[in-house]
Protein backbone atom coordinates (compact mmCIF):
# COMPACT_ATOMS: atom_id res chain seq x y z
CA UNK A 1 0.00 0.00 0.00
CA UNK A 2 1.28 3.42 -0.95
CA UNK A 3 2.18 6.51 1.79
CA UNK A 4 -0.94 8.12 -0.16
CA UNK A 5 -3.48 5.28 0.80
CA UNK A 6 -1.94 4.53 4.58
CA UNK A 7 -2.35 8.52 5.03
CA UNK A 8 -6.20 8.40 3.90
CA UNK A 9 -6.98 5.12 5.28
CA UNK A 10 -5.41 6.69 8.98
CA UNK A 11 -7.36 10.14 8.86
CA UNK A 12 -10.59 7.91 8.17
CA UNK A 13 -9.53 6.03 10.96
CA UNK A 14 -9.18 8.81 13.37
CA UNK A 15 -12.59 10.56 11.97
CA UNK A 16 -14.96 7.19 12.28
CA UNK A 17 -12.84 6.33 15.96
CA UNK A 18 -12.80 9.21 17.23
CA UNK A 19 -15.50 9.26 19.89
CA UNK A 20 -13.60 6.22 21.54
CA UNK A 21 -11.01 8.81 22.45
CA UNK A 22 -12.05 12.31 22.94
CA UNK A 23 -10.00 15.18 23.30
CA UNK A 24 -9.37 16.65 26.98
CA UNK A 25 -8.18 20.26 27.36
CA UNK A 26 -5.71 18.87 30.03
CA UNK A 27 -4.34 16.35 27.42
CA UNK A 28 -0.41 16.50 26.63
CA UNK A 29 -0.92 14.70 23.02
CA UNK A 30 -3.25 14.74 20.75
CA UNK A 31 -4.37 13.05 17.45
CA UNK A 32 -6.16 14.97 14.47
CA UNK A 33 -7.11 14.34 11.01
CA UNK A 34 -9.19 16.50 8.65
CA UNK A 35 -10.91 15.30 4.98
CA UNK A 36 -11.48 18.36 2.92
CA UNK A 37 -12.46 18.38 -0.43
CA UNK A 38 -12.64 21.96 -2.47
CA UNK A 39 -13.14 22.59 -6.16
CA UNK A 40 -11.24 25.77 -7.88
CA UNK A 41 -12.95 27.19 -11.07
CA UNK A 42 -9.58 28.91 -12.21
CA UNK A 43 -6.74 26.81 -10.19
CA UNK A 44 -3.86 28.94 -12.57
CA UNK A 45 -5.30 32.18 -12.07
CA UNK A 46 -5.70 33.02 -15.96
CA UNK A 47 -7.50 35.67 -17.44
CA UNK A 48 -10.51 35.76 -18.90
CA UNK A 49 -9.57 36.11 -22.35
CA UNK A 50 -7.11 33.10 -22.10
CA UNK A 51 -7.93 29.60 -23.43
CA UNK A 52 -6.28 26.69 -21.48
CA UNK A 53 -5.46 24.65 -24.25
CA UNK A 54 -3.11 27.38 -25.39
CA UNK A 55 -0.63 26.28 -22.23
CA UNK A 56 -1.65 22.64 -22.40
CA UNK A 57 -4.41 22.58 -20.06
CA UNK A 58 -7.55 20.50 -19.74
CA UNK A 59 -9.68 23.56 -18.43
CA UNK A 60 -9.53 26.08 -15.89
CA UNK A 61 -11.18 24.16 -12.71
CA UNK A 62 -10.21 21.33 -10.79
CA UNK A 63 -11.94 19.58 -7.91
CA UNK A 64 -8.79 19.04 -4.84
CA UNK A 65 -9.04 16.62 -2.03
CA UNK A 66 -6.87 17.04 0.95
CA UNK A 67 -6.38 14.41 3.76
CA UNK A 68 -4.63 15.50 6.90
CA UNK A 69 -2.81 13.44 9.60
CA UNK A 70 -1.65 15.66 12.92
CA UNK A 71 0.18 14.89 16.14
CA UNK A 72 0.11 17.76 18.83
CA UNK A 73 1.66 18.11 22.07
CA UNK A 74 1.83 20.64 24.93
CA UNK A 75 3.31 20.02 28.35
CA UNK A 76 4.35 22.12 31.07
CA UNK A 77 6.87 21.03 33.59
CA UNK A 78 8.62 23.71 36.16
CA UNK A 79 8.94 26.96 34.35
CA UNK A 80 9.43 25.50 30.49
CA UNK A 81 6.86 24.65 28.29
CA UNK A 82 7.04 22.14 24.88
CA UNK A 83 4.76 23.22 22.03
CA UNK A 84 4.70 20.59 19.15
CA UNK A 85 2.66 20.21 15.50
CA UNK A 86 3.35 17.54 13.64
CA UNK A 87 1.02 17.29 9.83
CA UNK A 88 1.38 15.21 6.99
CA UNK A 89 -1.12 16.79 4.72
CA UNK A 90 -1.80 14.88 1.39
CA UNK A 91 -3.32 16.66 -1.48
CA UNK A 92 -4.61 15.25 -5.14
CA UNK A 93 -5.86 16.93 -7.74
CA UNK A 94 -8.80 15.39 -9.74
CA UNK A 95 -7.59 16.56 -13.39
CA UNK A 96 -4.25 17.70 -13.27
CA UNK A 97 -2.87 14.62 -11.00
CA UNK A 98 0.52 15.68 -12.26
CA UNK A 99 0.49 18.23 -9.12
CA UNK A 100 -0.54 15.82 -6.05
CA UNK A 101 2.27 16.02 -3.80
CA UNK A 102 2.58 14.82 0.42
CA UNK A 103 4.05 17.84 2.62
CA UNK A 104 5.61 17.26 6.46
CA UNK A 105 4.58 20.37 8.12
CA UNK A 106 5.91 21.13 11.77
CA UNK A 107 6.07 23.48 14.50
CA UNK A 108 7.83 23.36 17.57
CA UNK A 109 8.30 25.24 20.27
CA UNK A 110 10.39 25.56 24.04
CA UNK A 111 9.20 28.40 26.13
CA UNK A 112 12.06 28.22 28.71
CA UNK A 113 12.83 29.86 31.91
CA UNK A 114 15.92 30.26 33.86
CA UNK A 115 14.85 31.50 37.17
CA UNK A 116 12.52 34.88 37.02
CA UNK A 117 14.71 37.22 34.81
CA UNK A 118 15.72 34.89 31.62
CA UNK A 119 12.62 33.53 29.80
CA UNK A 120 12.96 32.88 25.81
CA UNK A 121 11.97 30.88 23.17
CA UNK A 122 13.36 28.18 21.06
CA UNK A 123 11.50 27.51 18.13
CA UNK A 124 11.62 25.49 14.31
CA UNK A 125 9.11 25.12 11.50
CA UNK A 126 8.19 24.01 8.39
CA UNK A 127 5.60 24.05 5.81
CA UNK A 128 4.84 22.95 2.15
CA UNK A 129 2.29 24.02 -0.21
CA UNK A 130 1.83 24.40 -3.66
CA UNK A 131 2.71 28.01 -5.31
CA UNK A 132 0.32 30.51 -5.78
CA UNK A 133 -0.52 30.82 -9.65
CA UNK A 134 -1.48 34.30 -9.15
CA UNK A 135 2.09 35.86 -9.19
CA UNK A 136 3.42 32.71 -11.76
CA UNK A 137 5.94 34.29 -14.58
CA UNK A 138 6.41 31.47 -16.86
CA UNK A 139 3.80 29.64 -19.14
CA UNK A 140 5.07 25.81 -17.97
CA UNK A 141 1.97 25.43 -16.15
CA UNK A 142 2.36 21.56 -16.58
CA UNK A 143 5.09 21.61 -13.81
CA UNK A 144 4.57 21.42 -10.39
CA UNK A 145 5.83 23.87 -8.28
CA UNK A 146 5.84 23.04 -4.41
CA UNK A 147 7.58 25.70 -2.26
CA UNK A 148 9.08 24.88 1.19
CA UNK A 149 9.65 27.57 3.92
CA UNK A 150 11.89 26.46 6.71
CA UNK A 151 12.61 28.94 9.97
CA UNK A 152 14.51 28.71 13.02
CA UNK A 153 14.54 31.49 15.56
CA UNK A 154 16.01 31.79 19.48
CA UNK A 155 15.10 34.71 21.69
CA UNK A 156 16.06 35.08 25.40
CA UNK A 157 14.66 38.00 27.38
CA UNK A 158 16.29 39.70 30.15
CA UNK A 159 13.70 41.07 32.75
CA UNK A 160 15.48 43.52 34.93
CA UNK A 161 11.98 45.45 36.28
CA UNK A 162 8.80 43.40 36.66
CA UNK A 163 7.46 45.15 33.46
CA UNK A 164 10.41 45.66 31.56
CA UNK A 165 12.93 43.15 29.53
CA UNK A 166 15.97 43.82 26.89
CA UNK A 167 16.01 40.64 24.63
CA UNK A 168 17.84 39.72 21.78
CA UNK A 169 17.59 37.30 18.83
CA UNK A 170 18.86 35.32 15.97
CA UNK A 171 17.12 33.72 13.01
CA UNK A 172 17.66 31.60 10.08
CA UNK A 173 15.35 31.55 6.56
CA UNK A 174 15.21 28.77 3.82
CA UNK A 175 12.70 29.07 0.95
CA UNK A 176 13.36 26.44 -2.05
CA UNK A 177 10.85 26.12 -4.73
CA UNK A 178 10.78 23.11 -7.46
CA UNK A 179 10.99 25.05 -10.38
CA UNK A 180 12.75 28.42 -11.01
CA UNK A 181 11.44 31.42 -12.70
CA UNK A 182 9.21 33.52 -9.81
CA UNK A 183 9.39 36.58 -8.79
CA UNK A 184 10.61 35.51 -5.39
CA UNK A 185 13.75 32.99 -6.10
CA UNK A 186 15.38 30.42 -3.67
CA UNK A 187 16.88 32.24 -1.11
CA UNK A 188 18.28 31.55 2.46
CA UNK A 189 18.75 34.39 4.61
CA UNK A 190 19.70 34.97 8.56
CA UNK A 191 20.47 37.29 11.08
CA UNK A 192 19.86 38.92 14.51
CA UNK A 193 17.67 41.45 16.28
CA UNK A 194 17.43 43.01 19.50
CA UNK A 195 15.82 45.58 21.50
CA UNK A 196 13.29 46.25 24.33
CA UNK A 197 10.10 45.43 25.40
CA UNK A 198 7.44 46.47 28.27
CA UNK A 199 4.74 44.55 29.14
CA UNK A 200 2.36 45.81 32.39
CA UNK A 201 0.57 43.88 34.50
CA UNK A 202 -2.67 44.04 32.41
CA UNK A 203 -1.00 41.74 29.72
CA UNK A 204 -0.65 44.41 26.88
CA UNK A 205 2.81 44.37 25.31
CA UNK A 206 4.98 46.97 23.48
CA UNK A 207 8.56 46.02 21.81
CA UNK A 208 10.85 48.17 20.16
CA UNK A 209 13.10 46.02 17.74
CA UNK A 210 16.10 46.58 15.28
CA UNK A 211 16.40 43.78 12.86
CA UNK A 212 19.55 42.81 10.48
CA UNK A 213 19.15 40.02 8.52
CA UNK A 214 21.86 38.99 5.47
CA UNK A 215 20.40 36.56 2.63
CA UNK A 216 21.51 34.69 -0.71
CA UNK A 217 19.99 34.24 -3.59
CA UNK A 218 20.43 30.35 -4.74
CA UNK A 219 19.42 28.38 -7.46
CA UNK A 220 19.61 31.40 -9.40
CA UNK A 221 22.68 32.42 -11.50
CA UNK A 222 24.21 35.68 -11.12
CA UNK A 223 23.01 38.01 -14.53
CA UNK A 224 24.62 41.54 -14.82
CA UNK A 225 21.96 42.10 -17.73
CA UNK A 226 19.09 40.99 -15.81
CA UNK A 227 20.48 42.72 -12.81
CA UNK A 228 19.85 39.24 -11.05
CA UNK A 229 21.96 39.62 -8.16
CA UNK A 230 22.82 36.90 -5.32
CA UNK A 231 22.65 38.34 -2.46
CA UNK A 232 21.38 41.29 -0.27
CA UNK A 233 20.62 42.84 3.00
CA UNK A 234 17.43 43.74 5.06
CA UNK A 235 17.81 46.11 8.15
CA UNK A 236 14.54 47.35 9.95
CA UNK A 237 13.45 49.23 13.18
CA UNK A 238 9.76 48.31 14.01
CA UNK A 239 7.71 49.08 16.91
CA UNK A 240 5.06 46.67 17.79
CA UNK A 241 2.53 46.63 19.99
CA UNK A 242 -0.75 44.41 21.33
CA UNK A 243 -2.80 46.71 23.56
CA UNK A 244 -5.88 45.86 25.68
CA UNK A 245 -7.92 49.26 25.00
CA UNK A 246 -10.99 47.71 26.70
CA UNK A 247 -12.25 44.79 28.01
CA UNK A 248 -13.78 43.67 24.49
CA UNK A 249 -11.36 45.70 22.64
CA UNK A 250 -7.85 45.11 21.35
CA UNK A 251 -5.83 46.88 19.23
CA UNK A 252 -2.59 44.91 17.52
CA UNK A 253 -0.19 46.89 15.44
CA UNK A 254 3.24 46.88 13.79
CA UNK A 255 5.38 50.23 12.55
CA UNK A 256 8.34 49.45 10.73
CA UNK A 257 10.99 51.23 8.28
CA UNK A 258 12.79 48.75 6.57
CA UNK A 259 15.65 48.99 3.48
CA UNK A 260 16.62 46.46 1.24
CA UNK A 261 19.85 46.23 -0.33
CA UNK A 262 21.45 44.30 -2.72
CA UNK A 263 25.25 42.88 -2.86
CA UNK A 264 25.46 44.62 -6.26
CA UNK A 265 22.91 46.14 -8.20
CA UNK A 266 21.46 49.54 -6.24
CA UNK A 267 18.57 49.75 -8.98
CA UNK A 268 16.85 46.92 -7.28
CA UNK A 269 17.37 48.48 -3.63
CA UNK A 270 14.30 49.93 -1.92
CA UNK A 271 13.32 51.37 1.33
CA UNK A 272 10.31 52.86 3.47
CA UNK A 273 7.21 52.42 5.74
CA UNK A 274 5.71 49.37 6.02
CA UNK A 275 2.63 47.77 9.17
CA UNK A 276 -0.47 46.88 9.92
CA UNK A 277 -3.38 47.91 12.42
CA UNK A 278 -5.82 44.96 13.44
CA UNK A 279 -8.49 46.12 15.57
CA UNK A 280 -10.39 43.07 17.49
CA UNK A 281 -14.09 44.49 19.08
CA UNK A 282 -15.69 40.99 20.81
CA UNK A 283 -19.21 42.28 20.91
CA UNK A 284 -20.45 39.57 23.14
CA UNK A 285 -19.44 36.66 23.95
CA UNK A 286 -20.53 35.08 20.82
CA UNK A 287 -19.84 37.39 18.37
CA UNK A 288 -16.29 39.28 17.25
CA UNK A 289 -15.47 41.87 14.52
CA UNK A 290 -12.56 42.18 13.15
CA UNK A 291 -10.86 45.05 11.05
CA UNK A 292 -7.53 45.07 9.43
CA UNK A 293 -5.09 47.24 7.28
CA UNK A 294 -1.85 46.33 6.45
CA UNK A 295 0.67 48.51 4.25
CA UNK A 296 3.65 46.58 2.72
CA UNK A 297 6.60 46.44 0.72
CA UNK A 298 7.97 43.45 -0.96
CA UNK A 299 10.38 41.89 -3.90
CA UNK A 300 8.84 41.19 -6.89
CA UNK A 301 11.58 41.31 -9.00
CA UNK A 302 10.97 41.56 -12.81
CA UNK A 303 12.11 43.54 -15.82
CA UNK A 304 9.57 45.78 -15.04
CA UNK A 305 10.16 45.70 -11.26
CA UNK A 306 12.27 45.43 -8.30
CA UNK A 307 9.58 45.20 -5.62
CA UNK A 308 5.45 46.13 -4.80
CA UNK A 309 3.88 48.63 -2.28
CA UNK A 310 0.84 46.95 -1.20
CA UNK A 311 -2.46 48.67 0.90
CA UNK A 312 -5.00 46.19 1.87
CA UNK A 313 -8.10 46.30 3.98
CA UNK A 314 -10.24 43.51 5.77
CA UNK A 315 -13.38 43.06 7.68
CA UNK A 316 -14.20 39.96 9.16
CA UNK A 317 -17.01 38.79 11.47
CA UNK A 318 -17.37 35.60 13.95
CA UNK A 319 -21.09 34.79 15.22
CA UNK A 320 -21.53 31.55 17.34
CA UNK A 321 -25.41 31.19 17.21
CA UNK A 322 -25.74 28.27 18.98
CA UNK A 323 -23.35 25.69 21.13
CA UNK A 324 -23.14 23.62 17.95
CA UNK A 325 -23.10 26.36 15.19
CA UNK A 326 -21.09 29.21 14.39
CA UNK A 327 -20.56 31.08 10.87
CA UNK A 328 -18.17 33.72 9.88
CA UNK A 329 -17.81 36.26 6.91
CA UNK A 330 -14.60 37.84 5.66
CA UNK A 331 -14.19 40.94 3.09
CA UNK A 332 -11.24 42.89 1.80
CA UNK A 333 -9.88 44.79 -0.68
CA UNK A 334 -6.21 45.38 -1.67
CA UNK A 335 -3.64 47.57 -4.02
CA UNK A 336 -0.56 46.67 -5.74
CA UNK A 337 2.01 48.87 -7.35
CA UNK A 338 4.57 47.77 -9.08
CA UNK A 339 7.97 50.28 -8.61
CA UNK A 340 11.64 49.51 -9.66
CA UNK A 341 12.03 48.71 -12.93
CA UNK A 342 15.52 48.26 -14.44
CA UNK A 343 14.64 48.79 -18.51
CA UNK A 344 12.80 52.30 -18.81
CA UNK A 345 8.91 51.39 -19.95
CA UNK A 346 7.79 52.06 -23.48
CA UNK A 347 6.18 55.75 -24.20
CA UNK A 348 2.21 55.67 -22.64
CA UNK A 349 2.83 52.40 -20.59
CA UNK A 350 1.95 52.70 -16.55
CA UNK A 351 4.23 50.83 -14.09
CA UNK A 352 1.64 47.77 -13.06
CA UNK A 353 -0.85 48.47 -10.75
CA UNK A 354 -3.46 45.60 -9.02
CA UNK A 355 -6.66 46.00 -7.86
CA UNK A 356 -8.40 43.06 -5.67
CA UNK A 357 -10.95 42.26 -3.91
CA UNK A 358 -11.71 39.51 -1.87
CA UNK A 359 -15.07 38.06 -0.09
CA UNK A 360 -15.78 34.64 2.15
CA UNK A 361 -18.18 33.09 3.89
CA UNK A 362 -17.91 29.86 5.78
CA UNK A 363 -20.68 28.32 8.64
CA UNK A 364 -19.24 24.91 10.95
CA UNK A 365 -21.51 22.37 12.63
CA UNK A 366 -19.84 20.66 15.77
CA UNK A 367 -22.34 17.63 16.73
CA UNK A 368 -19.59 16.44 19.44
CA UNK A 369 -17.18 18.43 21.31
CA UNK A 370 -14.41 16.27 18.97
CA UNK A 371 -16.40 16.85 15.66
CA UNK A 372 -16.84 19.43 12.93
CA UNK A 373 -17.77 19.62 9.86
CA UNK A 374 -17.39 23.22 8.20
CA UNK A 375 -18.60 24.57 4.53
CA UNK A 376 -17.70 27.55 3.03
CA UNK A 377 -16.78 29.90 -0.40
CA UNK A 378 -14.38 31.95 -1.19
CA UNK A 379 -14.19 34.71 -3.88
CA UNK A 380 -11.29 36.79 -5.16
CA UNK A 381 -10.99 39.29 -8.19
CA UNK A 382 -8.28 40.75 -9.72
CA UNK A 383 -7.99 43.68 -12.10
CA UNK A 384 -4.66 45.04 -13.70
CA UNK A 385 -3.88 48.04 -15.27
CA UNK A 386 -2.38 45.24 -17.96
CA UNK A 387 -5.54 42.89 -19.28
CA UNK A 388 -3.01 39.70 -19.25
CA UNK A 389 -2.80 39.46 -15.23
CA UNK A 390 -6.77 39.70 -14.96
CA UNK A 391 -8.65 36.85 -13.49
CA UNK A 392 -12.14 35.94 -11.50
CA UNK A 393 -12.25 32.97 -9.04
CA UNK A 394 -13.91 30.91 -6.94
CA UNK A 395 -13.32 28.43 -4.64
CA UNK A 396 -15.69 26.22 -2.25
CA UNK A 397 -15.18 23.26 0.25
CA UNK A 398 -16.37 21.35 3.01
CA UNK A 399 -14.05 19.76 5.25
CA UNK A 400 -14.82 17.06 8.26
CA UNK A 401 -12.19 17.53 11.00
CA UNK A 402 -11.79 14.97 14.23
CA UNK A 403 -9.41 15.84 17.63
CA UNK A 404 -8.99 13.05 20.43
Amino acid sequence: MSCRKILIASAAAVLVHAPVAVANEGDVVNLSAALTMMHDNNLFRLAPSVNPASFGLEGRSDTITMATLGLNLNKTFGRQQLIGNVSFVDTSYKRNNYLDFLALNYDGKWLWAVGTRWTGELSLDRAESLNTYSDYTTSNYRARNVRLIENERFTANYWFHTSWAAFLGVSRTSVTNEQAGLAENDYEASGFNYGIRFRPVSGSTVALRVKQLDGSYSNRPFNAAAQSDNGFSDNSVELDASWLLTGKTQLRSRLEYLERKHDHFASRDYSGWAGNLDLVYAATGKSSFTFGYKHGLAAFQQATSSYYELDELNLGARWAATEKISTGARLGYGKRSYHGEIAPLPAGVEPREDKISRAGLDIGYKPARWLELKAGMNFEKRNVNDDRYDYNDRTTFVSLSAQY
